[in-house]
């Protein structure tokens, strides 16, 4: 399987950079000094670029690295790049977003009940035994399309995987 790298970013969090400011505050000092007409307009386009800057401009982001690993009739998977953490030699633990399609939906209906109906993704947080092929999801978190949470589960147990299966395909990704 063809793996294509895509990333997607997560929160964005503000924060002052002296040079941006200053010149802002000197375009907003600029257009102050204007008279009339003019002025109102003027100081209007100055606060605007202020908010701008304010919000766009100062913005860095420090979000979640989403890096594809795979396609099925079920879903699409992502897992996180960051905050994956190699626990020892053979176990990875690494979180996981599972987007899913109308037969993902479906399977989870069929398996869990008439509230998966509105289900959106899920976050999964997962660990690897690399060395023995197993996987344990220590806590799955569901969210409907409305950005609600429910029905989390926890789990510690291990088990083994098909080496075709998404989880075979993210073995081959964090276990390398």
């Amino acid at each position: 399987m063809n793996t294509k790298t895509i990333y997607m970013r997560g929160v964005m969090r503000l924060g002052p950079r002296e040079k941006k400011s200053e010149r802002a505050s000197k375009v907003f000092e600029e257009a102050s000094k204007k008279d009339g007409e003019a002025k109102v307009s003027v100081k209007l386009v100055a606060f605007v670029v202020i908010a701008g800057l304010t919000i766009f401009g100062y913005s860095e982001v420090w979000g979640v690295d989403w890096k594809y690993y795979g396609t099925n009739e079920e879903g699409t998977y992502f897992y996180e790049t960051e905050t994956m953490t190699r626990l020892s030699q053979n176990i990875v633990r690494v979180c996981v977003q599972s987007i899913y399609t109308e037969k993902g939906i479906s399977h989870w209906v069929k398996g869990g009940g008439k509230e998966f109906q509105a289900l959106d993704f899920s976050l999964i947080l997962s660990e690897f035994n690399c060395a023995e092929k197993s996987i344990r999801h220590l806590r799955i978190v569901f969210y409907s399309k409305s950005g609600e949470m429910f029905y989390p589960i926890k789990n510690e147990e291990w088990h083994f995987f098909a080496p075709d299966s998404m989880s075979g395909t993210l073995s081959n990704e964090v276990c390398k």
